[in-house]
């Protein structure tokens, strides 16, 4: 007889296609020195009550992103198979060797800075963060109706909290409720986009016409309670419109009016002109006007000279600052949204 071959793939503890309420890991194979034959553990849970939509919950794809770890845990500790008319799988921890280690991207790939979110569709027998991504795009996406990606701009990053969606332009029935979800979500920013970016989760979701809200909720590596508190609140408001909650099932209200806006381009960012301190002079969430003072970048090897002024090249909402002030060349210290025009 041949010889059976064995496979080393991730692997689910779980069965995610019966009914009830269940937790376990993905076993991630990791042979390495500390451990020759083990494997990495994701957390990964479900409750499913019978036929209807499924929402898949992804929190911490990056490491240092702990809002959605916070939303998507206690959803599934208060939710009960019979406040649901469908299935949530909830998978808080992604890039699970990235959180435990404290870090954007994961220290135990070859090159130990591997970002989950520019590795999709992965390898299903490639490196641990490509495991991942591989069995979140085979064995999760192609059962989800919706996808709630919960990001926030881990630790060298602040933004202004949002929430984004990427319209798909064939199908405006599906475009509408990503537009509901916009301000049912209740960001302060609602960001409506018309592209996704390839080796992300994005890139793996709206072209195939399953519906997509990512978030950025904050950042700076802490969780600030008000965001995180929106965030959950907007989650039960959104899985209630999806269908996958119980139409009986009571929701917090809408806290304020979501300001719409367009996705970023080139001209909003400021990156570094120089090696120094970051020295911002505007606010997160601040107005600000094409070619206003946005503070300078100081020299810390020569601080008798003047520094360099940093000025904003497109106007709009401060959405996005560097959150440590020491800075290279080429690092994002700023970029603004405009106000979305409508198609």
């Amino acid at each position: 007889m041949p010889t059976p071959i064995v496979s080393f793939a991730p692997s689910c503890e779980i069965d995610l296609d019966k009914d009830g309420k269940r937790h376990g890991y993905l076993r991630i194979q990791f042979s390495s020195h500390r451990s020759a034959y083990g494997w990495l553990p994701v957390p990964i849970m479900t409750i499913k009550n019978g036929d209807g939509p499924t929402a898949l919950l992804v929190g911490a794809n990056h490491g240092d992103e702990y809002e959605g770890i916070s939303v998507i845990s206690e959803l599934y500790q208060k939710l009960d198979p019979s406040d649901l008319t469908g299935r949530i799988m909830f998978l808080p921890c992604a890039n699970a060797p990235a959180v435990y280690a404290g870090r954007r991207t994961s220290p135990v790939d070859y090159t130990g800075e591997a970002n989950l979110n520019r590795l999709f569709p992965g390898e299903q027998y490639g490196t641990p963060t490509e495991m991942i991504a591989w069995f979140i795009t085979n064995e999760l996406v192609p059962k989800s109706d919706a996808v709630f990606d919960l990001h926030s701009a881990g630790s060298s990053i602040d933004h202004w909290p949002s929430s984004k969606i990427r319209l798909m332009g064939d199908d405006p029935e599906k475009d509408g409720i990503q537009m509901d979800f916009l301000q049912l979500f209740g960001a302060p920013l609602g960001i409506v986009g018309d592209r996704v970016h390839k080796r992300t989760l994005s890139g793996e979701t709206s072209p195939k016409g399953i519906l997509y809200l990512s978030t950025e909720l904050g950042g700076g590596g802490k969780i600030r309670p008000w965001i995180r508190d929106f965030a959950y609140a907007g989650m039960l408001r959104c899985l209630r419109r999806l269908g996958t909650l119980r139409e009986s099932f009571e929701v917090p209200p809408v806290e304020r009016e979501v300001r719409l806006m367009a996705m970023q381009q080139d001209e909003n960012y400021i990156f570094a002109p120089a090696d120094g301190m970051f020295e911002p002079r505007v606010n997160l969430g601040d107005d600000v006007e094409d070619g206003q003072f946005a503070g300078y970048v100081r020299s810390l090897k020569e601080p008798w000279n003047e520094p360099v002024e940093l000025h904003f090249r497109r106007g709009g909402v401060v959405f996005c600052k560097r959150h440590p002030a020491l800075c290279d060349i080429g690092d994002t210290l700023f970029f603004t949204l405009s106000d979305y025009q409508g198609a």
